[in-house]
């Protein structure tokens, strides 16, 4: 997992060492956060198939398969996630934090083989 909170994180991220297509969209997103004015109040992390829910929740604080006490797969379950986009390999996941422009975006790599597959299926089947 890696992950890059505030503006100069983000700017880090753009020499971060990735294979050529990941890291074209790791530079495209991130330049995209900080050509908005968005860097500071973003934290964006990429999430790859050695990744647990488990060590994401405890970098961002949630799951993203919960929502209102109930877990994805339940009936009625309600993605808690504004955005979802597939980018052919890696999915992004968008969640809007209040009304100030704060974000977390998850770059979720699509691994045939993963250590958190729930949340590929939610976003094979969500997107």
């Amino acid at each position: 997992m890696m992950s890059f909170y505030g503006a100069a994180a983000l700017r880090s991220a753009l020499t971060t060492p990735l294979s050529g297509n990941d890291q074209f969209l790791l530079r495209t997103r991130v330049r995209r956060i900080l050509e908005d004015g968005l860097g500071d109040y973003t934290h964006l992390v990429v999430l790859t198939a050695e990744d647990t829910e488990a060590t994401l929740v405890e970098e961002i604080g949630f799951s993203p398969l919960e929502h209102d006490g109930q877990r994805y797969g339940a009936p009625g379950f309600i993605p808690r996630w504004d955005v979802l986009h597939d980018h052919g390999g890696w999915h992004e996941i968008t969640f809007c934090i209040g009304n100030d422009g704060w974000a977390v975006v998850l770059l979720i790599e699509d691994a045939q083989v993963s250590s958190f597959p729930e949340i590929r299926a939610a976003c094979w089947a969500e997107s």
